[in-house]
C-alpha cells in the first residue's frame, strides 16, 4: 500500500523518526510503502490530510487549535523542542526602552501573531519594562530563520532550539533566545502525527503500524545518534558539515518513541490558550482530535 506523509516545511532532522523506517526497510517489511512530501505552505499537509489527499501530515500541536480543521485527529508526538523567539540582543534592549523591534514569521498573521506578542509581553514585564503591542511589527518572510536576521529582521518567530538555536550558537550572533516556558507559556514546538477520521476508520490497522514504526525510528535515532547521523545523510543526499552535525546531536534526544496517542500531552497547552482567548477550538473539539 503507497502511503503519502506531508512534512509542515522543508525535510529537517527532525524527521528522522519518520527517515529511519524508510531507509531502513521497517515499512516494505509491512507491505507499505511511505513517502515523504515537501509542501508548498505550512498548512498544505493538514488540509490534504482532512480532505483525504494524503494519509497522515505532521505538524506543531499549536495547530491543533488555532483554527477548526474538523475530521482531523491527533495520532501521537515524536518530537519536542524547546521554541520561541530568537531576537537580536541589541533589538531586546530597544523593546525594553519603548521601541519597536521586527519579527520574521513564516506563517505570519492570526493567532500565531498573537502568541508572539504575548511572549515578549512577558519577557518584557519580567525584565521589569513596560509593554505595549505597538511594538511589534510581524512580517510573513519563510521560514529561513537565520538568513532574515541576517537580511535585517530583528528577530525571528517559530524557532527550535535544536535547530535555530544551535545555528545561531554556532554562528556566534548575539541574540537572546526567549522559549515559551521561559515567559510561563506551555510549550508546542514539537511534532504530532495526524491523520483523517475517514483514513482511521478505514485502515486502523494502516494507522497502528505507520504509529509504531514511527516512535520504533525515534528509539533508534535517540539511543544512536550515529546512525541517525547516517540515516539523515544518506536519505537527505547531502554531504556531512558541523552544523548538521550539530542539529542532529542536539535533536536525537528530543526525540519520543514509542509514539503513543495521549489527549493530556497537550490539554494543558489548550486549556492555557483557551484561557488567554488564543483558542479556536472548544473543548470538545479538542477531545475530537483523540476521540
Amino acid at each position: 500500500m503507497k502511503l503519502q506523509l506531508s512534512l509542515e516545511w522543508f525535510l529537517n532532522p527532525d524527521h528522522l523518526p519518520l527517515i529511519a523506517g524508510i531507509q531502513l526497510g521497517w515499512y516494505r517489511e509491512a507491505g507499505l510503502e511511505l513517502e515523504l512530501l515537501v509542501p508548498d505552505d505550512h498548512y498544505d499537509g493538514l488540509a490534504a490530510t482532512v480532505s483525504g489527499n494524503v494519509a497522515f501530515a505532521c505538524n506543531e500541536p499549536l495547530h491543533m487549535i488555532d483554527a477548526d480543521r474538523q475530521g482531523l485527529k491527533a495520532l501521537g508526538c515524536f518530537f519536542e523542542t524547546d521554541g520561541g523567539i530568537l531576537l537580536q540582543r541589541d533589538a531586546g534592549q530597544r523593546l525594553l526602552e519603548g521601541g519597536t523591534v521586527r519579527l520574521a514569521s513564516p506563517v505570519a498573521g492570526g493567532v500565531t501573531d498573537a502568541i508572539a506578542v504575548e511572549i515578549l509581553s512577558r519577557w518584557c514585564v519580567q525584565q521589569g519594562a513596560a509593554f505595549d503591542a505597538s511594538q511589534i511589527v510581524i512580517e510573513s518572510a519563510g521560514f529561513e530563520h537565520l538568513a532574515n536576521l541576517r537580511a535585517g529582521f530583528d528577530g525571528a518567530w517559530l524557532c527550535f532550539a535544536n535547530f535555530e538555536g544551535v545555528e545561531a550558537r554556532l554562528e556566534g550572533l548575539d541574540t537572546h533566545f526567549i522559549a515559551t516556558h521561559d515567559v510561563g507559556l506551555h510549550n508546542f514546538s514539537a511534532l504530532e502525527l495526524f491523520t483523517a477520521q475517514a483514513f482511521l476508520a478505514e485502515h486502523a490497522d494502516v494507522v497502528a503500524t505507520v504509529t509504531r514504526l514511527i516512535g520504533q525510528g525515534a528509539t533508534l535515532c535517540r539511543d544512536d545518534p550515529a546512525q541517525a547521523a547516517a540515516l539523515w545523510y544518506a536519505y537527505s543526499g547531502t554531504e556531512a558539515t558541523a552544523l548538521m552535525d550539530a542539529i542532529i546531536a542536539d535533536t536525537c534526544p528530543r526525540l519520543v518513541g514509542p509514539m503513543q496517542r495521549d489527549a493530556a500531552r497537550w490539554h494543558g497547552m489548550w486549556e492555557q490558550f483557551d484561557r488567554l482567548g488564543l483558542s479556536q477550538v472548544d473543548r470538545a473539539g479538542y477531545a475530537a482530535l483523540y476521540a
